[in-house]
Parts: structure tokens; C-alpha cells; sequence
């Protein structure tokens, strides 16, 4: 054998070794994913359920309770949906790249770091905000929390931004390339939340554990306009047609979707960060950069329900052969009939998953339409007739929460080479999903206009938001309980 020989078998070997490691192992992202639902059913969401249940008992809140809406809201989108979206990420990415996890190492130390930065920040906030005497040591935790948090983000993104960087050209990689801008904004958006969070309690351990309004809303902004929703986007193109039994998402407008959005992000954060919490009298600059939020909201909204309605169509089709998929075989008839069995197996096997992933896309057209409806009010002048924070929880709850819920189920199982506990809790989390999302959402748009209208019962309207803390826990404990045992007992199975 020559030399040259010898080097291309080498060459060739090395290749195979680096396609075989180009996924993680399950056992290394796992714990984020424990540690996700972990988080949110023993942390965000049972701090969801105190918050509305007091609201609406109408018991007395003081600053501790606002402090602790700021920590529940961070803990929410930065731990519970966050640490999902980066295990799930971590393991599928690379293989979709062609190339290994540049720094695998580093993923103990973001979970870690993560995990002790949230237990940090949700413990000293509110305690801060409520024993003023001992100030002292509240403050250094908080401080050591931002700084921790901080760290664990950096290194996340730079692991997205390495992974954009290595690997074979991006031209012969076209899975990835179609959904590569959404992952960098997600990276970006990561890395300048860590330091704005540490900025945030910087200022909270100066101000009585309360985070500066202004700074906490583009915190909230960055972690799910600028992370959790492009990266639901991205998986969404790219994996969902194949879990769900789709057509492919046609790849040509992924880029154009991404460019308005990204615009549309760049602009939000520039009137939040920028034009927020400033006195118009004394600043009138204020006024233009506040003003900048109406295009913002109203490009991603507009994004968001152009992406979702051709999901929707693609939704319409499932159950039936894929055209391109009949067109090669000899036997499309056959082909159609085995497609719809197999269609028919895996709801048996996975419950209700699909519609789980269709009510998540029917929120997002919801909540982008308040988007675009805001978007359109402030352009003209006017003050919103509804609260943005529907819109938001829309997004986190019914369309994040829920699609992870749908999605989860079906995707970890495959990681893992385990099941689930019972196709029966998909179905619990469906209906407790979207019944939490609806008692959380629609008393916020019915409080305003109609207040006048429910004078004779107010309760009635707090009452009804009092229930979607509790219900929104009772579908996180669902989840949990039907994934741990694929993520306690799974083996690899790439």
C-alpha cells in the first residue's frame, strides 16, 4: 500500500470518527433537561401559582411580591424553558452541522453555574425586598447570582457561536444553513442577556432587590423574543416535519422570515432600552425611541403569524403521503396506506402530540396578532387598550411551554432509546396546557374593557386568573413525571 494510500484511509477514518461523534451523547444534555423540568415544576411554575393565588385573594403584597414576580419571570424563561431548549440543542445540533460540540466539557459548568445562579437570585430577590435590616448579605448574593448567571450564558452562546464557525462549509451543510440565522440571533440575544442581568442586580442589590423596570422588560424581551422564540422557530423548520410527519418547510423564505424578524427584535430592544422610563418633558428624545417599539412589535408579530400559518397548512396535510414521497414510489396507494398506519401507531404510542403542537402554533397566531394590534396602536399614538403581558405569556406559556410539552414526548424518547410513562399524560397536558393559558391570558384582555361590566362580580375575573398558576403547575408536573423516566433509565440511541 502507498503512502498516499495509507493517508486517505487515515483521513477517511478520522472523518468517520468525527461524523460518529458529531452528537453528543444523551447522558451529557440529560441533566439539563432534569434540571429544566425540575426547575419549573418545583420553582417557576409553583411561584406562578403563589403569585395569582395571592392576586387574587387580594392578600397585601409589598415589594417582595413584586420582587418576586421579577424572579419568577427570570426563573421561568432562563431556567425552565431556557435549560430545555440548550440540552435538546446541544444533542441535535452538532449532528445537523457535522461536527462534534466544540467545548463539551463546559456543559456541567452551564449547568451548574445556571442552576446555582437562579436558586441564588430566587432566594436573596425576595428576601432583600423584605428584610431591609440585613441588607448585607442579600446583596452580595445577588450580586454573586447576576455574575454566575452571567458566566453560564456567555459560555452557551460562544458554544452556539463556535458551532456556527467549525465544521464543514456551511454550503454543503443546507439543513443547518436555512436555520442558521435564527440560531445566531438566539446566541447573540443569549450573550447580551447575561450581561444585562448582571446589570439588573447590580442596581437590585442597590434598590431593595427590585431590578429597574426598564432593565428587567428587556431582560424578559431578550430571553424570549431574542432566544426561546427563534429557537422554536428554528426547531420547528428543521425537526418538526419529521416528528410530527410533515412536509419539509420550504427553506427559501426561512432567511427572509429571519432578517424582518431580527429588524423587528433590534428595534423593540432600542425602544425599551432606550426610550423607556425617561421623562418626555425633560428628555424629547425619549418619545422617537419609545415610538420604536410599534415597528418592532409589529415586524415580529408579523413574522411570527406568517411562520405559524404555513405550519398550520402543513398541519391540514398530515395523515397524507407527502407529494414528493408518492412521486418515487411505484407504489403510492400501498405507501399512502402504510403512512397513515404508522400515523395511527405513534399517536397510540405518544398520545395526543401533534395536537399538542398545533394548539402551541394556534397561540403564537394569537399572541402575534396582539403583537401586530399593538404594533399598529402605537404607531398611531395611542395607549394600548390591553396589556402586553397577554401577548407575552401567550408566547411563553402557550406557545413555548406547550410546543416543549408536545414536542418533548415524542423527541426524547428517541435521544434516550426509552419511553415515556403514559400516552395518557399527553392528553392531561394538553387540556391543562391550554386550559392554564386561556385562564391566564383572557383575564388580562377582558379586565380592562370590560371592567364597567363585571362591577356587580369583580371576583370573578380574579378568581379566574387565581386558577392558572395552579393549573399551569399541574401541567409541568405532568410533563415531568411522563419524561423522567426516558431521561432517568434512557440509553443512547443515535
Amino acid at each position: 500500500m502507498s503512502a498516499a494510500d495509507a493517508t486517505s484511509l487515515t483521513s477517511a477514518a478520522s472523518a468517520g470518527r468525527e461524523r460518529e461523534r458529531s452528537q453528543e451523547p444523551f447522558e451529557r444534555v440529560s441533566p439539563l433537561l432534569r434540571a429544566a423540568l425540575l426547575i419549573g415544576s418545583g420553582g417557576g411554575f409553583l411561584l406562578a401559582a403563589v403569585l395569582t393565588v395571592t392576586q387574587a385573594l387580594r392578600l397585601p403584597a409589598g415589594n417582595w411580591w413584586s420582587a418576586l414576580v421579577q424572579a419568577h419571570g427570570h426563573l421561568q424563561l432562563y431556567g425552565w424553558a431556557a435549560l430545555f431548549v440548550i440540552g435538546v440543542s446541544f444533542h441535535f445540533l452538532p449532528r445537523l452541522r457535522g461536527t462534534a460540540l466544540p467545548l463539551p466539557r463546559l456543559v456541567p459548568w452551564i449547568l451548574g453555574l445556571q442552576v446555582g445562579g437562579l436558586l441564588l437570585r430566587v432566594l436573596a430577590q425576595p428576601l432583600l425586598a423584605l428584610t431591609g435590616t440585613v441588607p448585607l448579605l442579600w446583596r452580595s448574593v445577588l450580586v454573586v447570582s447576576g455574575g454566575s448567571e452571567g458566566l453560564a450564558l456567555v459560555l452557551a452562546a460562544a458554544e452556539y457561536l463556535l458551532l456556527l464557525l467549525r465544521g464543514p462549509a456551511l454550503s454543503t451543510r443546507k439543513a443547518f444553513l436555512g436555520i442558521a440565522p435564527f440560531i445566531s440571533l438566539a446566541a447573540l440575544a443569549l450573550g447580551a442577556a447575561a450581561i444585562l442581568n448582571l446589570v439588573n442586580m447590580l442596581q437590585a442589590a442597590t434598590q431593595a432587590g427590585l431590578a429597574p423596570q426598564p432593565g428587567d422588560e428587556l431582560n424578559i424581551s431578550l430571553g424570549l423574543f431574542g432566544f426561546l422564540i427563534p429557537f422554536a422557530l428554528a426547531v420547528s423548520a428543521q425537526s418538526l416535519p419529521m416528528y410530527a410527519g410533515l412536509e419539509a418547510f420550504p427553506r427559501p423564505i426561512l432567511w427572509p422570515l429571519a432578517g424582518g424578524y431580527e429588524l423587528g427584535l433590534l428595534l423593540l430592544c432600542l425602544g425599551l432600552g432606550l426610550g423607556e422610563g425617561a421623562d418626555p418633558a425633560s428628555a424629547p428624545v425619549a418619545w422617537p425611541l419609545r415610538f420604536l417599539e410599534g415597528p418592532g412589535l409589529l415586524l415580529m408579530g408579523g413574522v411570527i403569524a406568517g411562520f405559524v400559518a404555513i405550519f398550520i397548512s402543513m398541519m391540514r396535510r398530515r395523515g397524507r403521503l407527502p407529494t414528493h414521497v408518492a412521486a418515487l414510489s411505484p407504489a403510492p396507494e400501498a405507501l399512502a396506506r402504510s403512512y397513515r398506519r404508522h400515523t395511527v401507531q405513534q399517536n397510540q404510542a405518544y398520545g395526543p402530540f401533534v395536537a399538542l403542537i398545533a394548539s402551541a402554533y394556534l397561540w403564537a397566531f394569537f399572541s402575534a396578532l396582539l403583537l401586530i394590534s399593538a404594533g399598529l396602536i402605537l404607531l398611531w399614538g395611542s395607549p394600548l387598550p390591553f396589556s402586553l403581558d397577554a401577548a407575552r405569556h401567550g408566547l411563553a406559556m402557550g406557545f413555548i411551554t406547550l410546543l416543549i410539552c408536545g414536542i418533548a414526548p415524542r423527541m426524547v424518547p428517541g435521544f434516550s432509546g426509552s419511553r415515556i410513562a403514559t400516552p395518557q399524560l399527553v392528553a392531561a397536558t394538553l387540556w391543562l396546557g391550554n386550559l392554564a393559558t386561556v385562564l391566564r391570558i383572557f383575564p388580562l384582555l377582558l379586565a380592562a374593557p370590560l371592567g364597567s361590566l363585571w362591577s356587580g362580580n369583580p371576583l370573578l375575573l380574579s378568581l379566574l386568573f387565581g386558577l392558572s398558576g395552579p393549573t399551569g403547575l399541574a401541567t409541568i408536573v405532568c410533563l415531568a413525571c411522563n419524561l423522567w423516566p426516558a431521561l432517568r433509565n434512557g440509553r443512547e440511541n443515535v
